[in-house]
């Protein structure tokens, strides 16, 4: 250890026991910790990846120094890649040159150059959980004390982390804060379950963002990616407390509203649409920008698969755009 990261780990150490101890979105909290970690040991970028529900792929959770959308292709099988062979055996890798190491994977399209990495497993209760990554640009950049220090703080972290993952990181999506697919396809059918019991209606609301192609195309993905994140905030300000909000996929929402028959998930969805283009989103140097929605809505019908009531929520979407959008259509 040198002796900067000596002086500065006591700092680390404090600052990332008052991040877990918050009560910052899971998401966020993990970034922070991944640039302190960035910063402790000279590291280009840092990601912080977690095992799914089933245990059988790393998926990316919060990063420092990567794009955002690079971050969201970020996912590996167990016992794939670098940071795969290292939630799978359970021992730390230290690759001094990336080009000389078979396990390393280069993903299409990577925007973030990597020459020289370190990655430690996540183990709670036992249990490996997931890998802490960094990477950096030159070869030789990292040490076995630097990998020490990253491990003694994945070790000291592990918990935490595990704890965070279970209550909410897991299934959220890390740009948006929306609940992401993985927690779509657990609670859909729980709050089907919930509607022949309790013998009450049903909804769900695919939103998605009129012309948002031309947004990333116009004025580049980071700027997509914080319109889309403002999007969503806009959209959970709309919906009522025991509603959820998902994100599909790009920039698709599905909104799941238990007790809300057609008409009442119609009045959400209208809510919706208002609350996003009510206002311009302000995208930085004096620039704004008016975004418009399209809303297809269906109503659970008996007997129903899970599936279908979301095919049905999507062709009452393309009505709407087939319509001229920055509408609410509902299914037949």
């Amino acid at each position: 250890m040198t002796p900067h990261q000596l002086a500065k780990l006591p700092a680390v150490l404090f600052e990332i026991g008052k991040l877990v101890g918050s009560d910052l979105d899971p998401g966020i909290l993990l970034s922070r910790i991944a640039e302190l970690l960035c910063s402790l040991i000279n590291a280009k970028a840092c990601s912080v990846m977690l095992l799914d529900a089933d245990r059988k792929r790393l998926l990316a959770k919060a990063a420092y120094g990567l794009r955002t959308e690079r971050m969201h292709t970020l996912s590996f099988a167990v016992g794939e890649g670098v940071a795969g062979w290292v939630v799978q055996t359970g021992e730390p890798a230290l690759i001094a040159d990336v080009a000389d190491d078979a396990r390393f994977v280069a993903l299409p399209a990577n925007q973030t150059p990597i020459a020289s990495m370190l990655c430690v497993p996540l183990i709670a209760r036992g249990e490996r959980v997931g890998v802490v990554t960094a990477t950096s640009e030159a070869a030789n950049a990292f040490h076995v004390d630097d990998l020490e220090l990253v491990r003694f703080i994945a070790m000291t972290i592990a918990l935490d982390i595990e704890n965070v993952r279970l209550h909410r990181v897991a299934v959220t999506d890390p740009l948006t804060g929306a609940y992401n697919r993985e927690f779509l396809m657990q609670r859909l059918p729980q709050e089907i379950e919930a509607t022949i019991d309790r013998d009450r209606p049903l909804s769900v609301a695919m939103v998605d963002v009129d012309h948002f192609k031309a947004v990333n195309d116009q004025y580049g993905h980071g700027t997509g990616d914080i319109v889309l994140a403002e999007v969503a905030r806009r959209l959970r300000g709309a919906i009522r407390g025991g509603d959820l909000l998902v994100r599909y996929g790009g920039e698709e929402f599905l909104a799941v509203l238990p007790k809300a028959d057609a008409g009442r998930a119609w009045e959400v969805g209208e809510r919706m649409r208002q609350r996003v283009c009510e206002r311009a989103f302000d995208i930085g140097d004096g620039m704004a920008l008016l975004l418009r929605i399209s809303i297809g809505i269906a109503q659970w019908r008996m007997g129903e698969t899970m599936p279908d009531l979301i095919d049905r929520a999507d062709t009452a979407l393309y009505g709407a755009k087939d319509r001229g959008r920055n509408r609410v259509e509902v299914a037949p």
